[in-house]
């Protein structure tokens, strides 16, 4: 982000910032954040428990695991949480995509604008504000490659998004 103030008012905050997750592809259904340390809680499976996201994001339910049960989170599907501090005041969109083969040259893509909430039990690509200003969000890859069966290849992530 540069410093740029501007001179409206109102560009402020209607220009979203950009939120870019990158993820290495480590194994079959397994993957780690390329840059350690990011406030990031996400499989390629259902999550461990409603208590592990409550600990993570430090809220109570703002994301509840039924988003990312066995069904949310079935083939092909990546998703977990961002622990935003609470400073987020509305998501607007996600772009996702995976890079692999030889050189990162197959790559899927997916674009989503934000949902009231992430539905629960079912494998979608959604993205959403939780009550408390933090993000929650999944990918549903698709068979095309099986995401599900890489064993290399990148990630990323990107959430546009306004502040409070």
């Amino acid at each position: 982000m540069s410093s740029l103030t501007y001179w409206s008012d109102k560009l402020g905050k209607t220009q979203a910032r950009v939120l870019t997750l990158d993820f290495s592809i480590t194994g079959a259904g397994t993957s780690a954040p390329l840059m350690v340390g990011a406030p990031v809680l996400s499989s390629s499976g259902a999550l461990a428990s409603q208590a592990a996201i409550d600990a993570f994001l430090g809220t109570t339910n703002e994301f509840l695991l039924a988003a990312f049960d066995a069904t949310a989170m079935g083939a092909d599907a990546f998703g977990g949480v961002v622990n935003m501090n609470g400073q987020v005041a509305k998501v607007v969109k996600m772009n996702a995509r995976c890079h692999s083969g030889t050189a990162g040259i197959t790559v899927v893509a997916n674009q989503v604008a934000a949902s009231a909430a992430l539905t629960a039990s079912t494998l979608a690509t959604e993205v959403a504000k939780g009550a408390d200003g933090n993000i929650g969000f999944r990918v549903a890859w698709g068979n095309t490659p099986d995401f599900d069966a890489l064993t290399a290849g990148t990630m990323t992530i990107e959430i546009h998004w306004i502040a409070k």
